[in-house]
């Protein structure tokens, strides 16, 4: 029932789109690599939810973590290839075949790559995991049930909620990384360095523009969830620096002059590391 209801209000959705009503919202790129527009909403059932119609842009080797806080949803692959992946047993989750060629059970445990037209239909608390597995940008029409007023990838955001921060810290001029007192350098009113990052888990790095930056500390917020290395670089220093030092570890290592890799644990709320900038280049004295 509940499903017939989604197909039903998609295609009314859709058809307003088409009419050029829908409402367009650009809620940016909460997780990497991942944008999304509200095409629509409308009331369904007695209890106040909502079906949300979005459409969502992959970028290559992008996804969409899974999660089981979502509602039922029917997917369709407008564009691209999609591998999509269900994460456990609960609930239903079932595949339909572009041009209505037969409707199968979406296994378990194991990728499933969609084609233009097939589409995805599954109940709430079946989480589902989406990756672009072509070249170029994979489109979806997503339609999925909500709470009135609640954002439809508000659950899956959270799986994607990791932050990372690198805080600079200035040091005295004349000291270089043979001669570093940590406790000699000061926190920084202003960022010394302008920072990018890089993963595999990342579509493209992301610099100074996708952060957040607030005195001396750059935080790139939305991460994907789990866990995996990070490369942070020095793209550039203010006047006067030159260079700067990140304390290793089992976790840290310095790869060349400007990157660091570092390992990344989405599970914590924050990753902060801090960078010990020195006046000019020290590597060179």
């Amino acid at each position: 029932m509940m499903r017939r209801l989604v197909f039903t209000l998609l295609l009314i959705l859709v058809s307003t789109a088409l009419l050029g009503e829908r409402v367009r919202a650009r809620q940016g790129e909460a997780i990497p690599g991942i944008a999304i527009e509200t095409l629509g909403r409308s009331s369904v059932g007695e209890e106040g939810d909502e079906l949300v119609l979005v459409r969502v842009t992959i970028e290559p080797s992008a996804s969409v973590p899974a999660s089981a806080e979502l509602g039922a949803a029917v997917i369709l692959l407008q564009a691209g290839r999609v591998a999509v992946a269900r994460d456990s047993a609960a609930g239903e989750a079932n595949l339909t075949l572009a041009g209505g060629n037969g409707t199968v059970p979406l296994p378990v445990g194991s990728e499933t790559i969609l084609a233009p037209g097939d589409a995805i239909s599954s109940d709430k608390g079946t989480g589902l995991t989406l990756r672009n597995a072509g070249d170029g940008e994979a489109m979806l029409l997503f339609a999925v049930v909500t709470a009135a007023g609640d954002a439809p990838f508000a659950a899956s955001a959270q799986g994607a909620s990791g932050s990372f921060s690198v805080e600079t810290f200035a040091c005295p001029e004349g000291m270089n990384l043979a001669t570093l007192e940590t406790d000699a350098c000061e926190p920084a009113t202003e960022s010394l360095v302008q920072w990018s990052l890089a993963s595999e888990e990342f579509a493209a790095p992301l610099g100074a523009e996708e952060a957040t930056v607030s005195g001396a500390t750059t935080t790139w917020e939305g991460l994907p969830g789990g866990t995996y290395f990070v490369d942070l670089t020095a793209e550039s220093f203010a006047p006067r620096y030159g260079d700067y030092f990140i304390p290793s570890s089992n976790q840290v290592t310095r790869q060349d002059d400007r990157t660091t890799r570092i390992y990344f644990d989405a599970m914590q709320s924050r990753t902060s590391i801090n960078a010990y900038v020195f006046v000019g280049d020290p590597a060179a004295s």
